[in-house]
Order: structure tokens, then sequence, then C-alpha cells
């Protein structure tokens, strides 16, 4: 990836140009429809956070070893579609094909009363069984 959306500085692979552009002025149309969705920049992440992640402390390196546990932990929604399995025959790779909209299924913040809190239901509904 090595050339730059004109509009957003988006890099690209130069074969993934639309087929109307030219090599020497290529234009794509998959980061910011030429121009048109323009985001604003992300703000800086708290202190913190941000110590979390540059720093080599033993706190850091604790944090860095379980990301993808903390990630799971608070996740509050999974993706929810039909999916449409026509497409894989059990030959060559998985795809993972759609049919309709996507969607988010959020539980509940409560755990049922004769469940365990789990996820997001530790951190915030008891934060004191998340320890």
């Amino acid at each position: 990836m090595n050339i730059e959306c004109v509009h957003c500085n988006a890099l690209h692979w130069l074969d993934k140009r639309l087929t109307s552009s030219s090599r020497n002025s290529p234009k794509f149309s998959t980061c910011c429809s030429h121009g048109q969705v323009i985001l604003p920049f992300l703000q800086d992440p708290p202190l913190l956070l941000r110590q979390l992640f540059e720093c080599q402390d033993d706190l850091s390196k604790e944090f860095h070893c379980n990301i993808r546990r903390y990630n799971a932990a608070h996740a509050f929604t999974s993706l929810g579609a039909k999916i449409n399995q026509s497409v894989f025959n059990g030959h060559g790779p998985y795809s993972f094909r759609i049919s309709g909209e996507l969607y988010h299924r959020v539980g509940s913040l409560l755990p049922d009363s004769d469940a365990e809190a789990t996820y997001a239901q530790l951190y915030i509904y008891d934060p004191e069984i998340a320890h």
C-alpha cells in the first residue's frame, strides 16, 4: 500500500484503483468516496489509557498480555445477521455472506437471577466481583 488517496490520504494498492482511473492519476472509492465522506480526527485517549499502550512498566506489560480479555469483557454487543450458507460448499476458503442487514444484540445489564454476572455486567453492574 503505497498510493495515497488525494482526498483523505488513505493508503491503497495501485491495482485497487477504479478501473476508470489511470495509473498516473489513480482514484479510489473505498475510503472516502471521492472526498464525500469526511471524518473528524480522533481525539487523544485519556492519559492513563495512552500510558498503558505506550509504556513498558509492569502494569502496561500486563495490559498488553491481557488486552483481548479486556476487550471481550467490555464488549456490549454481538453481531447478528442471517447467514447465507449457500456460498460455502466445504471446498476452498470459508466465505461469510449475509442476507439482509447486520444488527447488534445487546444483552441485559443485569444478569438473570440464577446466573453469575459476565462480560460488561462485571464492570458496570457489580464492579466489586470483577477483581
